[in-house]
């Protein structure tokens, strides 16, 4: 008598999440936008260009990495580009005041805090709209950057400050490893740590986190005022670039920092993203504005093609959440 032992069933393959689906996509389309635009100009690939480049989207992947923070809470802020304008002349009227770098990078930063606490108290402990809150502030951290200014530029030559934002190693400009370190330290405090824990479970459900005991209150104004501090960064490598501090920095840097972040998965309705996610959503936004500048198109036409890849990833992030929600 023979027993036979049954074959054991084909283990089922793990399906591909969405993010990691979304995060193969963004790098398919790097490199189809970087070999196309390659072929449109044969200086995309030239250093000076790629120098271009990597200074201006490293001021955008600063503040859309903070923007992932609070739209991983379900939440928005329309103020970034304003608070820019704002902390950099703070830091800038500091720096021609006492002549002293550090107390400059130090008002930059701290003024971009203040801002992040104001949106973060009324949105956090006061549960206000932050959609409105922030575009309050929007307009309230501009007005005070046109009075700080007076409405002109002021000229910076002090070798210091300007150092994070101008210098370069050869042709890697300094301000990209100073990147890639935030970028190291604030993926440990999201995925590491407990704050990073509230904000997925503020943004997935911010009753429940309530009922837990999480404070989700305490974490939203955390966000806000981490979204701040970078923006009081950017301000200064911002100014570092263009050896000045200008009253209109940062104009529709928010809007761009939205599209990256829902361009890399993050969801508007927050819970759901991942800050490599907008690593690759700020790179493929960035080389198809600099492919567009480069082979000269108009810049009303480029507004106008920004507005469509705005409108385009809110209507996929949408439908994907109705997706899963079925």
């Amino acid at each position: 008598m023979t027993t036979t032992t049954a074959a054991a069933p084909p283990r089922p393959r793990k399906a591909m999440d969405s993010l990691t689906q979304r995060y193969l996509v963004l790098i398919g389309l790097i490199v189809i936008a970087s070999v196309g635009f390659s072929i449109a100009n044969d200086n995309f690939y030239s250093l000076a260009n790629l120098g271009i480049l990597l200074r201006s989207i490293a001021v955008l992947f600063l503040v859309s990495m903070g923007m992932t923070f609070i739209m991983l809470t379900g939440g928005i802020d329309l103020s970034v580009g304003s608070n820019v304008a704002f902390s950099g002349g703070v830091g800038v009227i500091t720096l021609t005041t006492t002549g002293s770098a550090p107390l400059g990078f130090a008002a930059a930063i701290l003024a971009g805090m203040a801002i992040g606490a104001v949106n973060g108290v009324f949105i956090g402990r006061l549960r206000l709209s932050a959609f409105m809150v922030s575009l309050a502030t929007f307009a309230l951290a501009r007005g005070l950057a046109l009075v700080i200014y007076d409405a002109n530029s002021i000229n910076v030559s002090n070798t210091t400050f300007l150092w994070l934002g101008g210098q370069s190693w050869g042709s890697i400009p300094v301000v990209i490893p100073f990147v890639a370190l935030v970028f190291v330290a604030l993926s440990l405090v999201l995925y590491r740590s407990t704050f990073g824990r509230d904000v997925y479970a503020a943004g997935s459900n911010i009753n429940t986190a309530f009922v837990l005991g999480r404070r989700p209150e305490r974490t939203l104004v955390w966000v806000y005022v981490l979204s701040g501090a970078l923006a009081g960064l950017s301000a200064i490598i911002t100014v570092g670039r263009v050896s000045s501090g200008q009253p209109w920095t940062g104009l529709y840097l928010e809007f761009d920092a939205i599209t990256a972040v829902i361009l890399g998965g993050t969801s508007l309705f927050g819970g759901r993203g991942r800050l490599l996610g907008t690593i690759l959503g700020v790179l493929l936004y960035g080389i198809i504005i600099n492919g567009l500048v480069l082979t000269g198109t108009n810049p009303y036409l480029q507004s106008l093609i920004k507005g469509l890849i705005l409108l385009g990833v809110v209507l996929l992030d949408t439908l994907v959440q109705r997706r899963q929600a079925q």
